[in-house]
């Protein structure tokens, strides 16, 4: 008995989430890849037009999260450390230092920033557990996952205008970005 061959590859894509293989292996029957020139993310293709009730069976739900709100605008605060050349593609983006996203997510809260930083730090993980973000938590480095990838050119325009509208991310070097008071830590 022979198994169809994409079948195969989405189940495989549903236990073992998004795998990564070198760019020199053969892109398996039913997958489509996300590139960085260096390791090819291997997700699963569906046809248009399927319903996201389709995906939520199969168990692979674009964002399969508690909190999707929240989880959204950490990954737009996270996009906007990242994407750092918007005419470009958002796919594969610069890496971030995750301290820089969640400066920018703070900068988008309301309330205490110190709590808004650990909601983000959580969500974070979850973006990257499915796939959104690609999170390095020793180098404290974060930059897009490759289901980015799949976002189409035309679907870009509203997220390139939203993104300018967030609050700009601390330049490496600036001395808030290093804990240091902006006045150089002289008091008035």
């Amino acid at each position: 008995m022979s198994v169809d061959p994409e079948i195969l590859a989405r189940a495989r894509a549903r236990v073992l989430g998004i795998p990564s293989v070198s760019v020199s292996e053969p892109m398996p029957p039913g997958m489509t890849g996300a590139s960085d020139g260096e390791r090819v993310w291997l997700l699963p293709s569906w046809p248009d037009g399927a319903t996201p009730a389709l995906l939520e069976e199969y168990e692979v739900a674009p964002m399969p999260l508690d909190r999707t709100g929240q989880a959204r605008r950490v990954l737009a605060a996270a996009l906007r450390c990242c994407w750092t050349r918007m005419d470009d593609a958002p796919w594969p983006g610069d890496t971030a230092a995750v301290a820089a996203v969640l400066e920018v997510y703070a900068g988008m809260s309301r309330g205490d920033p110190e709590l808004a930083r650990r909601w983000a730090t959580g969500e974070l993980r979850r973006l990257a557990d499915t796939g959104w973000m690609l999170l390095d938590e020793r180098a404290g480095t974060v930059r897009p996952g490759p289901r980015v990838a799949l976002w189409r050119e035309e679907t870009l325009a509203s997220l390139r205008d939203l993104l300018r509208r967030l609050p700009q991310p601390p330049q490496p070097g600036a001395p808030e970005a290093n804990g240091e008071p902006a006045n150089g830590g002289h008091s008035g």
